[in-house]
C-alpha cells in the first residue's frame, strides 16, 4: 500500500483588501461647517486606519459648494472617473444628503456605479447598495435630501428677499461704471469708466444709434464690460440700466428651485425699488429721455400672429431659433444668436417676403407633383403597414432578447434547485433580468405606438396635397404639417409631419 505524506502549509493566502474611497462634502464655506469638513475627514482616516479587509486609498471633499448641482463638485466628479477606470472598489459617505441632493443625479450616480460593480454605503440611513432592495430606499431619502435642500434654498430666497426690502442687500455683480466699496459693501464711481457711461448716453439722445455707437467704441479701442468688442445689445443694457441714475431695482430676473435659466421677473414676484442707493452717473431726466427715444426707434410690437412661421424656423449653423425682426423697409429673420457675446451666429440674414415665396412655391409643387409624392407616401404606408404586422428589425431582436432572458431565468431556477447557487444570488439575478424583460417590453410597446402616429401623419399629409387650392388659408393648414424650416447655407429645409424633407433656394424666385 502506498504511503501517504502530508505537507502542511507554510504561507497564507494573500488576499486582496477593498479599494474603499470615502466622499466628504460641506454646503457652506463658513468656519462651523469647515470644522465640520475636517472632522469628516479625520472620522473616516481612523476607520480604516487598522482594517485587515479593507483600505481607504483616498478621501474626496468638496468643500463650500452647493450640493444641488454635481457639475460644480469637482472633487466628485474625479472620483467618478476613478471608479470608472477601476480604481476603487467601494465608496462610503456619511449620508445621502452629503452624496445628493438632487434624487434624479444620485440614482443617476448609484445605478452606473453598480454597474461597474462599485457599492455606496451611507451611513447615517445606514443604506448599502450591494443588496439591491435598498434602491427604493435610496429613492425615498434622495427626495428627503432634496426637500431639504430646498427648504434652504427657500430660507435663503427669505433672508434675501428681506434684505432687499430694508434696502441692506449688496451688489453680486458690479455694473460697468461703478466699483465696490471694500467698508461699505455699496457702489462708488470708477471715474473713468464713468465717463464713457455718460458718453454712451450723451451720444443716443442725441441721435447717434447704438449700432454706430459701438462701432465708434471699437474703433477707439475702449475695452466693453465683457472684455471684448462692444456690440449693440451692451450698449442697449447700458441705456437700459437704472443704477446709473443713483436708483438700484431689486429682482428684475428670478430663478425657480435648481432652475438651470433666470428668467424675467413680470409680476411672479415682487421687485424692490431703492432710490438714492449710491451716486449717480447720468441725470434721471438724461435717462428717462433714452427710454422714450428707445422706445420710438424700437421696432413697432407685433402681435404673435403676424407670422405663422413663428418658432418654426431653425439656424442650421448653431441650432438657435431665428428671430422675426419688423421692419419699415422690409421685415428680415436673423439668427437669434447673430449678436450674441460669447459666440455669436454668422447664419445669413433672409427676409420674410423670400420665405413665403418660397413656401409658397413648395405647395404649389406639392399639389402639382402629387401623384409622385403620394406614390411615395403610399409606398412608405405600405412599408409602414408591414412593419406594423411583422414588426421592426429592433423589435425582432427585441423578441429575441426576452426568449434568451426567458430561457435563463429557467436555467437559474434549476441551478436553485440543486442548491448550485444561493438564495441570495439568485434573487438577485432574477431581479436584474426582471428589469431587462420590463425594459424591452416597454420598447416594443412604443416602437407600435411610434408606428401608429407615423402612418396617421403621412396620411394627413396626403390628403392636403390633394386639397390644397392654392389660397392664404389652405397655405396655413400647410404651414401647420411644418415641424421646422431649417436654414443652412442657401436653403430653407422643410421637415414635415412623419419626417419628409423638402428643400428651397433663398431667393430662388426673386422678390
Amino acid at each position: 500500500m502506498a504511503q501517504m505524506t502530508i505537507i502542511p502549509a507554510t504561507k497564507q493566502i494573500r488576499r486582496e483588501k477593498i479599494r474603499v474611497a470615502a466622499y466628504c462634502r460641506v454646503s457652506t464655506n463658513k468656519e462651523d461647517q469647515v470644522h465640520s469638513y475636517e472632522a469628516q475627514v479625520r472620522y473616516f482616516s481612523s476607520i480604516y486606519e487598522r482594517s485587515q479587509t479593507e483600505q481607504l486609498i483616498g478621501i474626496y471633499a468638496d468643500e463650500g459648494i452647493s450640493g444641488t448641482d454635481l457639475a460644480k463638485r469637482a472633487e466628485f466628479n474625479r472620483m467618478i472617473e476613478d471608479c470608472r477606470h477601476g480604481r476603487i472598489d467601494r465608496i462610503v459617505t456619511k449620508s445621502v444628503s452629503r452624496f445628493a441632493r438632487n434624487t434624479r443625479d444620485c440614482l443617476k450616480c448609484i445605478r452606473e456605479l453598480k454597474s461597474l460593480g462599485i457599492s455606496i454605503a451611507f451611513e447615517k440611513e445606514n443604506i448599502d447598495t450591494a443588496r439591491m432592495s435598498d434602491e427604493m430606499m435610496i429613492t425615498v431619502m434622495g427626495g428627503l435630501a432634496q426637500e431639504e435642500s430646498q427648504s434652504i434654498s427657500n430660507n435663503s430666497r427669505w433672508g434675501i428677499h428681506k434684505k432687499m426690502a430694508n434696502g441692506t442687500f449688496r451688489h453680486a455683480k458690479i455694473p460697468y461704471g461703478y466699483a465696490k466699496d471694500d467698508e461699505t459693501g455699496g457702489l462708488v464711481v470708477n471715474p473713468e469708466q464713468a465717463e464713457i457711461i455718460k458718453r454712451i448716453f450723451d451720444l443716443y439722445i442725441n441721435g447717434t444709434g447704438a449700432r454706430k455707437i459701438t462701432l465708434m467704441l471699437n474703433g477707439e479701442g475702449i475695452p466693453s464690460p465683457t472684455g471684448i468688442k462692444w456690440n449693440q445689445k451692451t450698449i442697449l443694457k447700458i441705456l437700459s440700466q437704472e443704477k446709473y441714475t443713483g436708483d438700484t431695482l431689486w429682482q428684475k430676473t428670478y430663478n425657480e428651485f435648481m432652475g438651470t435659466k433666470f428668467r424675467s421677473n413680470e409680476g411672479q414676484l415682487p421687485k424692490y425699488y431703492i432710490e438714492g442707493s449710491h451716486e449717480p452717473i447720468v441725470s434721471k431726466e438724461t435717462f428717462a429721455l433714452a427710454q422714450q427715444m428707445k422706445k420710438q426707434s424700437a421696432p413697432k410690437r407685433f402681435d404673435k400672429n403676424d407670422t405663422p412661421f413663428r418658432k418654426k424656423i431653425v439656424c442650421g449653423c448653431c441650432g438657435h431659433t431665428y428671430a422675426y425682426v419688423p421692419s419699415k423697409r422690409r421685415d428680415y429673420w436673423q439668427c437669434g444668436y447673430r449678436f450674441a457675446i460669447d459666440k455669436p451666429c454668422d447664419n445669413r440674414v433672409f427676409f420674410d417676403d423670400e420665405l413665403r415665396i418660397a413656401f409658397t412655391a413648395l405647395c404649389d409643387k406639392l399639389h402639382a407633383h402629387g401623384k409622385e409624392v403620394l406614390g411615395r407616401c403610399a409606398a412608405q404606408l405600405d412599408e409602414l403597414n408591414a412593419l406594423k404586422q411583422g414588426g421592426t428589425v429592433n423589435a425582432a431582436e427585441h423578441y429575441k432578447a426576452i426568449a434568451d432572458l426567458r430561457e435563463q431565468k429557467h436555467r437559474l431556477s434549476q441551478l436553485r434547485t440543486k442548491n448550485f447557487i444561493s438564495q441570495e444570488k439568485y434573487d438577485e439575478q432574477i431581479n436584474s433580468i426582471n428589469i431587462r424583460l420590463d425594459k424591452l417590453g416597454k420598447d416594443i410597446e412604443q416602437s407600435a405606438e411610434n408606428t401608429d402616429s407615423s402612418m396617421d401623419e403621412i396620411e394627413a399629409l396626403a390628403d392636403m396635397f390633394v386639397a390644397y387650392d392654392g389660397s392664404e388659408s389652405a397655405m396655413l393648414e400647410m404651414l401647420n404639417m411644418v415641424e421646422k424650416i431649417s436654414v443652412t447655407g442657401d436653403e430653407y429645409i422643410f421637415t414635415l409631419q412623419g419626417g419628409l424633407e423638402f428643400k428651397e433656394r433663398i431667393g430662388g424666385y426673386g422678390s
